[in-house]
């Protein structure tokens, strides 16, 4: 699937993709736009765009699949959430929030990039400017108080 022409929208440039029917839920939908494989996937959540390069050795992270991941909790208990929320590399089970690119628990140094996703009148559009990590709180206080 090839994205069609973009249209100008202030912040970035957005190019349609599809019509949300086209897009299953929890499967990832691997798209090209101006030359770069993006993967959609649409979720209980919402629709995201993550790009197609594991940031562990840079292999096919939209081949892997939407799940969810095992969430911190008290020692021999289990806790099993972000259902819809996660991808997991096909190559060495690495996780990544759909949201942020982040590697769940900070496995992986770097992010998989992710992109803006709006729903227009029934089409799925992508922007190619990357979304930029969130400020955490402890690296702000850490940069505070190392000045």
């Amino acid at each position: 699937m090839t994205a069609e022409g973009g249209t100008q929208t202030g912040a970035g440039e957005f190019h349609a993709i599809g019509p949300v029917e086209d897009f299953p839920l929890d499967e990832i939908q691997l798209v090209q736009i101006e030359g770069r494989e993006v993967g959609i996937v649409r979720t209980e959540a919402g629709f995201f765009a993550i790009g197609n390069h594991c940031p562990h050795q840079g292999g096919p992270l939209c081949l892997g699949r939407v799940t969810g991941t095992m969430l911190p909790s008290r020692p021999n208990e289990y806790v099993y959430g972000e259902e819809g929320l996660v991808v997991r590399c096909p190559s060495h089970g690495y996780e990544f929030h759909l949201r942020t690119g982040e590697s769940v628990g900070g496995a992986v140094r770097g992010r998989a990039a992710v992109y803006p996703v709006e729903v227009r009148a029934g089409i799925v559009h992508c922007a190619l400017r990357r979304i930029a990590p969130a400020r955490r709180p402890e690296a702000e206080e850490d940069r505070v108080l190392h000045k």
